[in-house]
């Protein structure tokens, strides 16, 4: 990778990494705030769902923006919006106001696709793997270090992070106008389309498109897949863990730490060097394989030590497929609608988010609490089934020369 591809790649990843640490912050004490307001288990659980399902509508929507009008202005729009649903649930004096606030957070943190369009515009196919995985351990990194500020300035007051957060994103916006190049030149149909395009006939023709490229298809149900089997875990491990161990939420939060630290590990420079090694197809099936394998081991698990490894067996994984079923992805897709591709699979990874939960908990309530870990496990290996014949029609080969020439266009040019 060039230094001229290289600096929009850091970037991006700073980007993420003070938006996702500005979303963590509010995470703490959405609940308590959303409590003080009159919300009751039930409904403190739809504040979640209606970001997800925010985020699941607009982020392929934002991602077919960006191939049209650049991924510069999507960013930037998207960041001000984000500023605007933390003002707003700052400012809620009701439940009803607050999901409508989270509803449009959900929709300014739909830009994430944007944001690996630009990683796709900027890196060639040997170097398209470390690149997501950069985006990802930003992600990761951002869910640590917000959380424990939360938690710190919470004594000062219930609303005070929501506003440090919508300070931050004012800065992160000015960040991106200021220092971020625009990557992507679109045509002038593109723009004319859609210009004339309402949000709902994006999301719709997205999928129209989608269905012509069935690699994609296929990369996007792993996706679901995969997601629905990780969150699943999220949500009752705490659960499972109390009811085998006693264990409170310290112990928890140590555990929780533990997968933050190997995911971003594992995003943030491993994944980069095995993918020149053994290619991203054998990386992303191996992390298929160690995830639904750490899921099914774990739910046996009743040693300190077996959980410690099951655990960490399933974080490799998950920090191995992410970046590599969006570089995949990016092959598997059209030059000019990475943006909408990417965007569409993390859509559908905002509905694993909505499912998942769902899932898990109702297996842990009427089938025990190994059973959510063992239909994880099952997804898995589905994944994996899926996955195969997907690979044969990824190859980077292919994505190489075109993605080469459309850097080329942009300005970003490469030796691959």
């Amino acid at each position: 990778m060039d230094k001229k591809g290289r600096s929009p790649l850091l970037l991006m990843a700073l980007t993420i990494l003070i938006d996702f640490t500005g979303f963590g912050l509010i995470i703490p004490l959405l609940p308590f705030w959303a409590e003080r307001l009159g919300a009751n288990a039930v409904e403190i659980g739809l504040i979640t769902t209606v970001y997800a399902v925010a985020q699941f509508i607009f982020t392929p929507v934002l991602g077919a923006f960006s191939d049209r009008y650049g991924r510069k202005p999507v960013i930037v729009v998207s960041l001000l919006i984000e500023v605007i649903a933390l003002i707003a649930t700052a400012l809620s004096t009701s439940l009803p106001l607050l999901l409508i606030a989270r509803f449009i957070g959900g929709l300014g943190a739909s830009n994430i696709g944007s944001a690996q369009a630009v990683v796709s515009d900027v890196t060639g196919p040997q170097d398209r793997a470390k690149g997501m995985g950069f985006i990802g351990a930003s992600i990761g990194l951002g869910f640590v270090i917000g959380p424990a500020l939360g938690g710190l300035l919470a004594p000062l007051g219930l609303t005070i992070p929501f506003w440090i957060a919508a300070g931050v994103a004012v800065l992160n916006a000015f960040l991106v106008l200021l220092l971020l190049p625009e990557t992507h030149k679109s045509s002038e149909q593109q723009e004319t389309q859609a210009t004339h395009a309402h949000p709902l006939s994006l999301f719709f023709s997205s999928w129209q498109r989608a269905w012509k490229h069935p690699a994609v298809i296929q990369l996007v149900v792993v996706n679901l897949l995969y997601t629905i089997a990780f969150t699943g875990m999220e949500t009752v491990f705490p659960l499972f863990t109390q009811h085998i161990f006693g264990w409170t939420a310290v112990q928890n939060g140590y555990i929780f730490t533990y997968i933050g630290i190997l995911v971003v590990i594992m995003q943030g420079g491993l994944v980069g060097r095995l993918v020149k090694r053994w290619n991203e197809r054998r990386v992303m099936l191996a992390g298929l394989v160690l995830l639904g394998a750490g899921l099914l081991l774990l739910a046996f698990s009743s040693q300190l030590a077996s959980v410690l490894v099951t655990v960490g067996l399933l974080s490799v994984g998950d920090g191995a497929v992410t970046p590599t079923v969006s570089t995949l992805l990016s092959f598997a897709s059209p030059a000019n609608l990475q943006g909408e591709t990417l965007g569409l699979a993390q859509g559908i990874g905002g509905l694993g988010r909505i499912i998942g939960p769902l899932i898990a908990g109702s297996a842990y309530t009427f089938a025990g609490p190994g059973s959510p870990l063992i239909a994880g496990g099952i997804l898995a290996v589905i994944a994996i089934l899926i996955a195969f014949p997907a690979l044969q029609k990824t190859a980077p080969e292919k994505a190489k020369r075109e993605i080469v020439a459309t850097r080329a266009h942009s300005g970003f040019n490469e030796k691959p």
